[in-house]
């Protein structure tokens, strides 16, 4: 196989050469007739060793070319650094043995090429600065024609032929296009050239020749071939060439579509109030500290951050401002795998972005770093959209409206409350990155896709990026009303090994066992895997590592078990046996793949996820137990403050015991055994005049309850200064009770957050209640200290409720052995260990594949 060196060198950093190089090997690598080797961002004094090094057939760089002055390479600072003709020559007068043929995708190039080539038998520059995509499909056709036999001269015209094909099918756009031309301050402005063909530009010398070859026997003339050319050859040709044009054109687009998302925003820009520039600076924040700062960038740095003999690589850590090439992956099957499943071609109009790949392949990556752009972007300008987070999992739950699922989300994940985040979503002011869309239940994903594409017609400005595993979407039946679809492919053979020589460490093994096992090999074709694999085989001989993986089909099985057990013998010592540990993730993993939950918050945990039904009656009597004996310990104290007697305290604790377990095991059955935490509190008018209606009616019952007893076992009348002060004094405190409730987002995220703030409120309601049972024992004329006693529970009904019902839901999981009992510090250890993530206030498991392997483990 010729071998083929591929240079490139773009100091000013205002090229595509990342994507031009990429475009180009995969191109010349689907031919099968080349052996490539590639030499990135070239210093000008590695250019000599890089030709003693590979000694190749073929040289071929792309950059920057500065006319008479030579080709811009870049020192040792990154700074550029032109490398003169008269150098060039006689780098490639010294190798002019191994090599046959030099092609300069540089801007006027022919000057070095006019000198090089008398001492190379073939050399391609440009006489003219030459558009990108001509330059890449004159290089699809000449490098074609050498992998069909053909002689460089052939293949020369072949290459022009190329360009030609698509020039003569896109000449209005190509007027508009900008040409690669380097200028520098201070430069004699020259004058202009008269602009030719695009397909005339590239101008081939021979050795001994010091004039443009002009092979006049192969020509194209408005696309037909001149008849001593057999036309079979060249319509196959054709095809080929429309097919890379095609295949370029979806690249550059979906390209674009992935880098430009968000840009329609730009022209959103409202007029913000102080407290809504303040809210939307804390949500913008929140989305950079859970999902930038806890997700993306530790799944970035996974490898590198490991305890292992693993080589500094700042360069394998992706660069968050390069797109999807940052990712490792490629596009190049993208166009074929949208064609073939009818996708590319169901495209609609919008403002959406699918993203699509298989288990492993980036897809989350890919979505985190549009946020990351997004949010930079926002920080800058608060009055533009707001990019936000969500995993579309949870949709399936209650299946609701996305404008109503939005709301609770942004309520649930961000504190957002629904009088901010409505707006928010109805006036088109968020941006919304759903990941997920596989995770969705398989029922209910095809009503999932059909719920999208209802809001996406209702709030057409809203923009959207979508994230699915392929397979998934190919199998829906319902197909979202997308603007542009890219889909992330598998690494190649080359990405694989590449990588794993840039880990470092002893991977010798894994490498050799890979090479030998094709299945192997395909197995390890995702970045995630990759990743786990080089983790977990760290350091193992392939004399260890064939009997280990010859021996089982389950391949998936055996890394993350090797992988989890490696990472839990990383780092400080463990305090937590390992039984112990898979267990708690195991329940933990089950508990949100049956809730449909990506993102676990501890104070979400409901007595439901009790699935023993005799734990649940446990939960229920403790409940009753706990809120029967504060409202009787109160009963009895306040009777006793009144001087009562002995029985009648007693009589009144056991009546206030049995009132509140009678309530507490009412109301957690009756709702559903919802927890429902106190949190975030702003005052909301009508929230207030409810509790106000609620506390008449408390005080109606009670004022009547009151008479009642003194009527029955003292034979008096009601004792009360007025028959309808208690309706006025329960009135107020529910009036001032319920009227607080949430309505500004919080400023901080921290584990079980929401419980926290519960308990701290329910001390500001039981204030509350006491102030009123003090003025309700003033009216009555009765000890103060009774009144105090009176208010007490108050605090049960706001706040502190929450704060019982989970610490007795939380003993229950923990003598079960179904959780930790400092749930916190062990959830950040499992993300210290990079089993899992913290974001911000809540966790998530670091792969969804993770996860899976997790939930499909026997609990000991």
């Amino acid at each position: 196989m010729k071998k083929i060196l591929i240079l490139s060198s773009n100091p000013r950093r205002d090229l595509n050469l990342d994507r031009e190089i990429s475009d180009l090997s995969n191109a010349v690598q689907r031919l099968e007739k080349f052996e490539i080797r590639l030499g990135l961002g070239v210093r000008s004094q590695e250019l000599a060793e890089l030709l003693a090094e590979h000694s190749p057939e073929i040289v071929h760089f792309c950059g920057h070319g500065a006319g008479e002055k030579g080709l811009v390479f870049q020192d040792e600072n990154g700074q550029e650094q032109l490398v003169s003709t008269e150098i060039l020559t006689r780098i490639f007068k010294t190798f002019s043995e191994e090599i046959n043929c030099t092609v300069l995708n540089a801007c006027d190039s022919d000057r070095q090429a006019q000198a090089i080539v008398e001492h190379i038998n073939y050399v391609v520059g440009m006489s003219q600065p030459i558009l990108d995509k001509a330059a890449h499909l004159f290089s699809v056709g000449f490098y074609k024609g050498l992998a069909a036999g053909k002689s460089i001269e052939q293949a020369y015209e072949m290459g022009c032929i190329a360009i030609q094909i698509w020039s003569e099918t896109n000449a209005q756009s190509i007027q508009t296009r900008q040409y690669r031309k380097l200028e520098y301050a201070g430069d004699v402005i020259q004058p202009a050239q008269s602009q030719m063909a695009e397909y005339l530009k590239p101008v081939l010398l021979k050795k001994s020749e010091r004039f443009p070859s002009s092979l006049t026997g192969i020509g194209l003339v408005s696309g037909v071939l001149p008849a001593s050319v057999p036309s079979e050859p060249l319509q196959r040709f054709v095809e080929y060439v429309q097919q890379e044009i095609d295949r370029k054109e979806y690249k550059d687009s979906a390209r674009d579509a992935y880098d430009n998302f968000g840009q329609f925003s730009d022209q959103k820009v409202t007029s913000l109030s102080k407290s809504e520039t303040k809210q939307r600076k804390i949500l913008l924040g929140k989305v950079k500290q859970f999902w930038i700062e806890g997700f993306l960038q530790p799944s970035l740095q996974g490898v590198s951050a490991l305890s292992l003999d693993l080589k500094s690589r700042p360069d394998a850590i992706a660069n968050l401002t390069q797109g999807i090439e940052a990712l490792s992956v490629e596009l190049d099957a993208s166009y074929e795998k949208l064609r073939e499943t009818k996708i590319y071609e169901e495209i609609g109009q919008g403002l959406t972005l699918l993203i699509l790949g298989s288990p492993g392949a980036g897809k989350t990556i890919a979505l985190l770093q549009l946020a990351q752009r997004l949010i930079e972007r926002s920080k800058l300008n608060l009055s533009l959209p707001i990019p936000v987070v969500f995993n579309l999992s949870s949709w399936a739950r209650d299946r609701k409206s996305i404008v109503d699922w939005l709301i609770d989300e942004l309520q649930e994940k961000y504190q957002s409350p629904k009088a901010l985040s409505e707006p928010w979503i109805t006036q088109q002011q968020l941006i919304l990155l759903l990941d997920g869309l596989d995770e969705v239940e398989e029922d209910h994903r095809n009503d999932c896709v059909r719920a999208l594409n209802e809001f996406i017609g209702l709030f057409p400005q809203t923009e959207v990026a979508v994230c699915s595993r392929v397979k998934d979407y190919e199998a829906l039946t319902e197909r979202l009303q997308i603007s542009s679809a890219l889909c992330l492919q598998p690494l190649s053979s080359e990405q694989i090994y590449q990588s794993l020589e840039s880990v470092g460490g002893s991977l010798a093994g894994l490498k050799t066992l890979l090479k030998r096992d094709a299945e192997l090999e395909k197995f390890a074709q995702t970045p995630l895997i990759l990743n786990f694999m080089s983790v977990a085989y760290q350091g193992w001989s392939v004399e260890e590592l064939m009997p280990q993986l010859r021996s089982t089909t389950n391949w998936p099985k055996h890394l993350f078990d090797t992988y989890i057990d490696r990472n839990l013998k990383r780092g400080a010592s463990c305090n937590y046996p390992k039984n112990q540990i898979l267990n708690w993730l195991s329940w933990l993993a089950k508990q949100l793949q049956r809730e449909s939950r990506t993102v676990f918050l501890i104070e979400k945990i409901q007595p439901i996820d009790l699935q023993n039904i005799f734990l649940k009656i446990i939960y229920l009597l403790g409940i009753g137990t706990t809120y029967g004996f504060i409202v009787g310990l109160s009963a009895s104290m306040c009777v006793r403050s009144l001087l009562f007697d002995l029985d009648e305290q007693i009589l009144w604790g056991l009546l206030g015991f049995l009132g509140g377990s009678i309530y507490a095991i009412g109301y957690s059955f009756f709702a559903q055994y919802n927890i429902q935490p106190a949190s975030n509190l702003n005052w909301s008018w009508k929230n207030a005049l409810i509790g106000s209606f609620l506390g008449a009616t408390v005080g109606l019952i009670l004022n009547v309850a009151i008479g009642l007893y003194y009527l029955l076992f003292f034979n008096q009348p009601i004792r009360l200064v007025s028959p309808h002060i208690l309706v006025i004094i329960f009135s107020i405190i529910f009036f001032l009770i319920r009227g607080l409730s949430n309505s500004m987002i919080g400023e901080t995220s921290y584990p079980n957050q929401e419980i926290w703030e519960s308990a701290k409120n329910s001390i500001f309601f039981t204030l509350i209640g006491i102030l009123g049972g003090m003025l309700t024992a003033f009216l009555y004329n009765e000890s103060i200290l009774a009144g105090v006693f009176l208010g007490l529970p108050f605090g049960l009904f706001r706040g502190a409720e929450a704060c019982i019902q989970h610490f007795i839901l939380r003993l229950l999981l923990y003598l079960n052995g179904a959780a930790p009992w400092n749930y916190a510090k062990f959830l950040d250890f499992a993300s210290d260990r990079l089993l899992m993530k913290k974001i911000g206030g809540g966790y998530v498991f670091f792969h969804r594949m993770l996860l899976e392997h997790f939930a499909r483990m026997k609990q000991g």
